[in-house]
């Protein structure tokens, strides 16, 4: 009845003060009007979504078992409840003011009073919206009872999205038509200055919580990423597929995806497919990750980044010049965009300003230098012949044979005993037979590594 009431009232004019005949309506309270029937059919859109599709969805004793999981019914509906209960109050605050209207009454002040409780219900529903719309979607694909239920509820969903924009534009327009020296105009915009500061918390919190998303789509993508790329500080700025051209960090020819963090570079590789594998039924059920990795590198090991430039046997190619803890000298990671339309300077230009901002430096352009690809001894010929794909595999099956056969499978105290077995006359003959065993898996790398990468660490000094 108090209801009715006030929409009577509403659908007329404004009751004088004196009791006589109703006084024209200001555009002030007009639009506060306005305001209060958009939030009373807002509210009504909420009781609908709660009252005819998540209190039916959570019945007990359904017949044939829930419609959804309890999972499912979270995800759909998030925080909608709690957004409900705010703007039930915010109707309610409303309706008294318009019911007891004066031009002195403030609406602003009702804004400023729920503005807390606005920024707490609004971001976990407009966070997960997107899931929210793919989890409907899904369910009415794969669950016929669903599907018959569904009905209106996505395009019920999107309200809340709309809702706080839409109260902004109202505000301004009831300040507007606030007088300078009515109280109320500062407070209006001190309510539109809130509601703002609302919706910037929700885009900011929802954006931290995309960039999470794509950090751990990166962690199930690649098969051994280490756990500490989980970060909250960290956020995912870009990827490039590409192929390497040198030994390091992977073999030529392997496909290597580049993750590019905030202050860090995922490299992983794509698996190799192995040949007769076995493969069970429960393998088809969890289907590998497509990538391996291979190293998480600090953007601050990176010491300059090298366009390299186009020739007829180096095409879209470019070089990092990187310095390992592990390694004395200077290492070059080169690559070739496995994109033929690859854009490759925009690309080494967003990784130079990412270098030059974990290192703390502002002069990003100086990091990245042109260099011929001949003097790095850097080529993309024949990459993709059938003679050098051969080769390459080759190349990993006999990498494979000899780490299966090195000495590693050997106790380490074992293999520590037969290298320093003092005392006896052939110990150093025998130590240097073991050293002159050609295995990737042997303790003195270091010099393997020095022989191999000393035309690199001479010929890259001057990019420094």
């Amino acid at each position: 009845m108090y209801r009715n009431k006030a929409l009577t009232l509403f659908e007329h004019s404004r009751p004088s003060k004196n009791g006589g005949a109703p006084a024209k309506t200001s555009a002030r309270w007009q639009v506060s009007k306005e305001l209060y029937q958009t939030e009373r059919n807002y509210v009504d859109i909420l009781t609908s979504i709660l009252q005819l599709f998540k209190l039916p969805l959570e019945k007990e004793g359904q017949v044939g078992g829930p419609i959804l999981a309890q999972e499912e019914i979270k995800t759909i509906f998030g925080s909608i409840p709690d957004i409900y209960d705010v703007h039930t109050r915010i109707k309610a605050d409303l309706e008294n003011l318009l019911i007891d209207w004066s031009e002195e009454k403030s609406v602003g002040d009702i804004i400023l009073k729920y503005s807390k409780d606005l920024a707490k219900a609004y971001p976990q529903f407009i966070n997960f919206f997107e899931m929210s719309k793919e989890t409907i979607v899904r369910c009415e694909r794969l669950k016929p009872r669903f599907h018959a239920f569904l009905k209106t509820l996505a395009e019920l969903l999107i309200r809340p999205v709309q809702r706080l924009p839409s109260v902004v534009l109202l505000l301004n327009d009831i300040k507007k038509h606030t007088p300078e020296d009515n109280p109320d105009r500062v407070t209006l915009e001190k309510a539109v200055e809130s509601l703002k500061e609302v919706m910037t918390h929700i885009n900011e919190d929802k954006r931290k919580t995309e960039g999470q998303k794509q950090i751990f789509d990166v962690v199930y993508e690649v098969d051994g990423c280490p756990a500490n790329l989980l970060s909250s500080h960290r956020s995912l700025v870009g990827r490039v597929d590409t192929v390497a051209l040198g030994d390091r960090p992977c073999d030529r020819g392997d496909h290597v995806t580049l993750f590019l963090f905030s202050d860090c570079l995922e490299i992983a590789r794509k698996r190799h497919r192995g040949i007769g594998t076995f493969r069970g039924p429960s393998s088809q059920a969890h289907a590998p990750a497509p990538l391996k990795h291979v190293a998480l590198m600090p953007l601050s090991q990176i010491r300059r980044v090298l366009d390299l430039r186009e020739t007829e046997e180096c095409q879209n190619a470019f070089a990092l010049l990187v310095h390992l803890p592990t390694e004395q000298d200077h290492q070059l990671f080169s690559f070739q965009l496995a994109a033929a339309d690859a854009a490759k300077a925009p690309w080494l230009r967003t990784l130079c300003r990412q270098v030059a901002n974990t290192i703390c430096r502002a002069d990003a352009d100086v990091l990245i230098r042109c260099a011929d690809p001949d003097s790095l001894q850097v080529s993309t010929k024949d990459m993709d012949s059938t003679l050098s794909r051969a080769s390459r595999a080759i190349k990993k099956t006999s990498k494979k044979v000899t780490k299966a056969l090195s000495l590693n499978k050997m106790p380490k105290r074992e293999l520590q005993r037969a290298l320093t077995a003092g005392g006896c006359a052939g110990g150093h003959e025998r130590r240097n037979e073991i050293s002159d065993l050609h295995s990737p898996s042997m303790v003195d790398l270091p010099s393997v590594f020095e022989r191999k990468y000393l035309s690199y660490s001479r010929s890259t000094s001057h990019l420094l």
